[in-house]
């Protein structure tokens, strides 16, 4: 009996000593340690998410001219905030309408007009959407602007100032020809400002200028230059686009030399012996500063386009198919209405030539 009792005793002790053992050789539960709670990334709201840009043109992109600026222009601003653009080329008056009309129906929100001919149109579409931003392009600061509306100015007049110093300084027959498209406002104000410069510099040269009916008409623009120059003008300030190659093919075709100015792109390639320079246009840089000011919350507003060297309005030098004197007396001249020391008066309502 007792040898029963030890060996139940002993095996008692074993099991509680494996017990113990096993106690203590079991893992500690783990405690879950407090989390600080998830913190959500707020979405970075971008232009791209919030514009859509178009543009309404009158003429073909590749004019290498007015309407070349302005699709560069496009293109430069959807790179530089990765918005969503779209344009319309050779957009007619009468269609202006419904095409700006079909972009708003496809959310496009900033709508740029590239010609001042489609403004009453917009305008009109403006004062309905009020939650569309129209880019217009005028001539000089409106006295009366809508909430929703950037006015572009062109600033035709003053680098025209600076052409008619360059015509002045370099006609050797002191008969300088003026070639537009159509008579208007800025037209107007350009031939005054090259009068004030013939007057500024006390130069005895006329000016005798001819409205062809059509910015895009090189046959008509040839005929105009042609009859010019038969009567001895020798340097023409040109006004129009297309028909620059009706121009220069007169002045290639003179008895005569003839030197030609031009606007909005360098043209020094369409006949080199006929070039004297160019009234140089950047649509790029001030369609981007207003997209920009859009996005800080500015959905309306007016920006003059800037004259003098690396701003938007800047004459070509150097002047060819001149002397090195010219060239340097009328980049002073640039230089002084750049700064302000020469104030061009802007005179838009008459043609005050002499």
């Amino acid at each position: 009996m007792r040898a029963i009792l030890g060996k139940s005793f002993l095996m008692l002790g074993l099991l509680m000593l494996f017990a113990l053992l096993l106690f203590g050789c079991a893992p500690t539960p783990a405690v879950d340690e407090p989390t600080e709670p998830a913190v959500e990334e707020e979405e970075t709201v971008t232009a791209a998410d919030t514009i859509k840009f178009a543009a309404v043109m009158p003429g073909s992109i590749q004019d290498a001219d007015y309407n070349t600026l302005g699709f560069l222009a496009v293109q430069d601003l959807g790179s530089e905030f990765g918005v969503s653009t779209s344009y319309s080329e050779r957009v007619a008056v009468p269609d202006a309408g419904r095409v700006m009309s079909e972009y708003i129906d496809d959310g496009f929100n900033v709508i740029w007009v590239h010609g001042s001919q489609f403004n009453d149109t917009a305008l009109d579409l403006g004062a309905n959407n009020p939650d569309v931003i129209f880019i217009i392009e005028v001539d000089a600061q409106p006295a009366q602007t809508l909430p929703n509306f950037w006015y572009l100015d062109r600033n035709f007049y003053t680098g025209f100032y600076v052409l008619g110093a360059a015509a002045a300084l370099t006609t050797e027959s002191g008969h300088i020809g003026y070639i537009g498209g159509v008579e208007l406002p800025f037209t107007r104000a350009e031939l005054n400002a090259m009068q004030q410069a013939i007057d500024d510099l006390e130069s005895s040269a006329t000016i005798q200028y001819l409205y062809v009916g059509d910015f895009n008409d090189p046959l008509e623009a040839r005929r105009s230059a042609e009859s010019l120059i038969a009567r001895g003008v020798d340097v023409i300030v040109s006004s129009v686009n297309l028909g620059n190659y009706g121009i220069f093919t007169a002045a290639q075709e003179a008895g005569q030399p003839v030197l030609v100015t031009t606007k909005y792109t360098d043209k020094s390639t369409h006949a080199p012996q006929n070039y004297l320079t160019t009234d140089l246009f950047n649509f790029s840089a001030p369609l981007i500063e207003i997209v920009d000011r859009i996005i800080g919350g500015e959905v309306g507003g007016y920006l003059k386009l800037e004259y003098g060297e690396g701003k938007p309005r800047a004459t070509q030098f150097p002047l060819l198919n001149v002397s090195d004197e010219i060239s340097a007396q009328v980049r002073q001249i640039f230089d002084q209405v750049a700064s302000g020391e020469i104030t061009v008066i802007q005179k838009m309502d008459a043609i005050e030539v002499r």
